[in-house]
C-alpha cells in the first residue's frame, strides 16, 4: 500500500497529475486543484483499491488526508466526491460545517445533493466538535475521550471541552485534567 509520494510533476491532466519519483517511477495521482500549481511535490496518499480501480489520491497534509478518509466513511460518498469537497471547501470549512450541522455548505458543491449532504452531517457529527471558528476532528481512538468515558462522562459531554484544550497541553493525562477542571467550573 502506498502512503507517501515525493517527486516532480511531469504531466497534468484535468483530474490528475503524474509524479516522477527519484527512483524513476511515475505515479498517476488525483489531487485537489490547488496542489497542481506546484512542480516539486510531497503527498500523503490514500490508495483506493476496488474491483475495477486502483487509484491514488494525494494531499499536502496528513490532516487533509484524514478529512478525505473521513468523508469516504460516509455511505454514498466516493473518492471523487470526497476529493471535490476537499478541493472546493478545504479542511476547515468541512469540519466547521459538520460541527455546525450546516448542510448548505455541502450542497453548494456539484454532485452533492440534499440526501448525501444530510448523510455527511448525520454520520460525522459525533466525530467533529466546534472549535474557535472551525471544527476539530476527534479521532475514533482518542485516548482522552476513552479515559473520560471510563470516568463516567458521556462522549457528548466532553467533546465541547476537547475543542478548547490549548495546543501546549500534549499528554493524555494533562488533557484529562484540563477537561475535568473545565467541566468542574461549569457545574
Amino acid at each position: 500500500m502506498i502512503g507517501f509520494i515525493q517527486g516532480k510533476i511531469i504531466h497534468q491532466a484535468a483530474s490528475y497529475v503524474t509524479i516522477l519519483t527519484s527512483a524513476g517511477v511515475g505515479y498517476k495521482v488525483h489531487v485537489p486543484f490547488k496542489e497542481r500549481e506546484k512542480n516539486e511535490v510531497k503527498f500523503f496518499i490514500h490508495h483506493h483499491i476496488r474491483e475495477d480501480t486502483n487509484d491514488l489520491y494525494g494531499f499536502e497534509s496528513s490532516e487533509d488526508l484524514l478529512v478525505f478518509e473521513l468523508l469516504l466513511s460516509v455511505s454514498g460518498v466516493g473518492p471523487k466526491a470526497a476529493l471535490s469537497l476537499v478541493s472546493a471547501l478545504g479542511r476547515d470549512s468541512i469540519l466547521r460545517a459538520i460541527a455546525d450541522g450546516d448542510v448548505s455548505v455541502f450542497k453548494s458543491i456539484s454532485g452533492i445533493g440534499n440526501k448525501v449532504a444530510a448523510k455527511i452531517i448525520v454520520e460525522l457529527k459525533g466525530k467533529v466538535v466546534a472549535g474557535a471558528g472551525s471544527g476539530i476532528l476527534i479521532p475514533e481512538d482518542d485516548e482522552t475521550v476513552e479515559a473520560l468515558v471510563g470516568l463516567g462522562y458521556k462522549k457528548s459531554e466532553v467533546l465541547p471541552y476537547l475543542a478548547k484544550i490549548p495546543k501546549d497541553v500534549k499528554s493524555v493525562q494533562d488533557k484529562v485534567k484540563y477537561v475535568l477542571k473545565s467541566a468542574g467550573k461549569k457545574s
